[in-house]
């Protein structure tokens, strides 16, 4: 999928510009808000936490681990001289989960949560040189893509009285919604058209709702639904090849 989206890029912007070409990619390590996640997150371990306090039981579960940091890469391209113009896309994904098992009375209670997030974003970008070939600044627009991979077995005694107890089974959740991005990149010249270097960026990714079939996702129960907001910074290394077409 992703050698698809790099050869889409090279030929539309090939045909659209015809001019010099950057080609940018990079590795990234990717923060998002992630606030209804969060707060559901902040839910299910206040419920672990209650279980694990009760004499009776046996047995641990660790912690679910917050979820706001991620890893993704970026593909561009740009074209011209000084202002540049082209298109770029990014990918990324954010995981986390726990599982393990409680004993009462000999009988077992295995638990086990999972989420995992996965981001597609196709942009067109603006970048200018302020220094040329060393130092440029730059801005995305498009649209994004989110999925929300979900699976819970969490079947617990109805006399714990826990607090909150997630909703079981698995589930895939899709949304999308317009996305924008500005970045700050430093280029380190190695050879005469490759440079290796870092960027900087904030992503405004607030995608809606999450849905499967058209149900909403509500995983604490308000009967509100759970929004994916993926609006972060991200900070990474960038790849860079020069042409001159």
């Amino acid at each position: 999928m992703v050698y698809r989206i790099v050869a889409s890029l090279l030929l539309v912007g090939g045909t659209a510009f015809g001019a010099s070409l950057d080609v940018n990619s990079g590795a990234q390590l990717s923060f998002a808000t992630l606030s209804d996640l969060s707060s559901f997150i902040t839910l299910v371990n206040q419920t672990i936490a209650f279980v694990q306090e009760q004499p009776t039981v046996d047995g641990y579960v660790n912690a679910i681990p917050d979820m706001r940091s991620g890893v993704g890469v970026a593909l561009g391209e740009s074209f011209g001289d000084g202002l540049q113009g082209g298109l770029r896309a990014e990918l990324a994904t954010w995981e986390t989960g726990t599982e393990g098992t409680w004993t009462r009375d000999d009988s077992q209670f295995p638990v086990s949560l999972s989420l995992k997030v996965g981001f597609l974003a196709l942009e067109g970008q603006i970048a200018f040189e302020v220094v040329p070939g060393l130092f440029s600044l730059g801005l995305a627009g498009g649209w994004g893509w989110g999925k929300l991979d979900y699976a819970c077995s969490f079947d617990l005694p109805t006399d714990w009285a826990i607090p909150f107890q997630p909703p079981p089974g698995p589930g895939v959740y899709h949304t999308s919604g317009p996305v924008g991005a500005a970045y700050a990149r430093v280029s380190l010249p190695l050879f005469s058209q490759f440079s290796l270097g870092f960027e900087l960026g904030v992503r405004l990714a607030g995608l809606g709702m999450l849905a499967a079939d058209g149900t909403p996702l509500d995983l604490d129960g308000d009967g509100e639904g759970e929004s994916l907001d993926l609006s972060g910074f991200w900070f990474g290394l960038s790849v860079k090849l020069a042409f001159e077409l």
